[in-house]
């Protein structure tokens, strides 16, 4: 794909660095302070606690099933959080209920057969999570052998898509992560932090590297920054006070307080007993170990083109200028020119199509088979 096709050294993704903020700006082209998926676990001030949640209303930005499916693009979606119910009335044409059950390898099987059909039912966008390595790497760690075997296995199924696609005119096929994994030795406890004083009315929603600090008053939100500040390595931020550059102040979702932890160590809110994780995600994007990669091949996709990195939010109008329709207005991302086939430059079969106009609007999309993925998805020891 990299020689073929487009490939970056690095995917970016947003903060923090974990499966549902990163799939969620993958699939919206903006950051958590906009589409609202602070981490895998938080508290809406408002609607109460969110646990690894795939219900669309959640989200408060448009995914590109949805933008896609309002420009007349049929698209199918085989498990991408959020995808299972309808988004303010519009979803995928064929979606699929979720289950941690189902292979990766059954996945593609079922893609390969949408590939086949012909022009009129097969989908124009196909988006899938494969499971990948990321249970073995949060299980052993990131340099255990078990992580490299799941890559070889992932690698194999990439290459049936490709083989695939050889059949299907003018298509194209992106592969990224939606984050990498850190070595970790070192847990820290919540209710550590917050069993004194004022402290213990404060409370801790943690996943991976990021633990939201929620307050019912300004004095359990003193004695919670003070303990937090006492643990070695420990960043605190006041809402108020986080860094621009993290995009994460979500007024209504955001902790009163952000604690991130060091390098080797992540957050648990429950007890003693759990089997410790040995790698994890979450940390700040510019972490080397949390970035992923990118890989491009196919109708409009530069030949041999390469960049230094892509940021997530970057993935959405990417795919949108490889299907010729318009990104929803105002989004954070943008599509790198420099991976991008030019209209009049190159053979045709590397060409991307050329942007539709104005967006064809219809009526919300029956999908195949309507179905609700489960609220809580059974995900290993440490997240996703």
């Amino acid at each position: 794909m990299s020689s073929e096709g487009a490939s970056c050294g690095a995917l970016v993704p947003p903060f923090p660095s974990s499966t549902f903020p990163a799939h969620a700006s993958l699939a919206t082209g903006v950051y958590p302070d906009r589409h609202g998926i602070v981490n895998n676990e938080f508290i809406d001030r408002q609607r109460g606690l969110y646990r690894r949640e795939d219900e669309a209303s959640w989200l408060l930005a448009e995914p590109i099933w949805v933008t896609a499916e309002r420009q007349g693009v049929r698209t199918a979606v085989y498990h991408w959080v959020f995808s299972y119910t309808p988004w303010h009335g519009l979803a995928a044409t064929i979606r699929m209920p979720f289950s941690r059950e189902t292979t990766d390898r059954e996945k593609v099987d079922r893609i390969v057969e949408w590939l086949s059909l012909r022009d009129a039912q097969r989908p124009r966008l196909i988006l899938s999570y494969l499971h990948g390595p990321d249970s073995a790497g949060h299980l052993e760690g990131p340099e255990a052998p078990a992580v490299m075997e799941r890559v070889r296995q992932t690698d194999q199924l990439v290459e049936r898509l490709l083989r695939a696609l050889e059949g299907v005119p003018r298509s194209a096929l992106v592969v990224v992560s939606d984050h990498g994994m850190a070595p970790v030795s070192r847990v820290l406890r919540t209710a550590e932090f917050l069993r004194d004083g004022a402290a213990r009315r404060a409370r801790a929603v943690s996943s991976g590297a990021v633990s939201n600090i929620y307050c019912p008053d300004a004095p359990s939100c003193d004695g919670a920054e003070s303990a937090l500040r006492r643990t070695t390595g420990v960043s605190v931020f006041r809402q108020e006070a986080l860094p621009d550059d993290l995009r994460y102040r979500q007024p209504s979702r955001t902790g009163d307080l952000v604690a991130i932890a060091p390098a080797g160590a992540y957050f648990a809110d429950g007890p003693n007993g759990i089997r410790p994780a040995r790698g994890m995600h979450g940390y700040r994007p510019e972490e080397k170990s949390m970035q992923g990669i990118f890989r491009a091949w196919g109708a409009g996709v530069r030949r041999g083109s390469r960049s230094d990195s892509i940021r997530a939010v970057d993935v959405a109008p990417f795919v949108c200028r490889l299907l010729g329709i318009e990104c929803p207005p105002g989004i954070d991302g943008r599509a790198p020119e420099e991976l991008l086939a030019g209209a009049d430059s190159g053979p045709a079969s590397e060409r991307g199509p050329t942007p539709s106009g104005s967006p064809v609007r219809r009526p919300p999309p029956r999908a195949d088979r309507p179905v609700q993925g489960p609220r809580t998805p059974d995900y290993p020891p440490g997240g996703p």
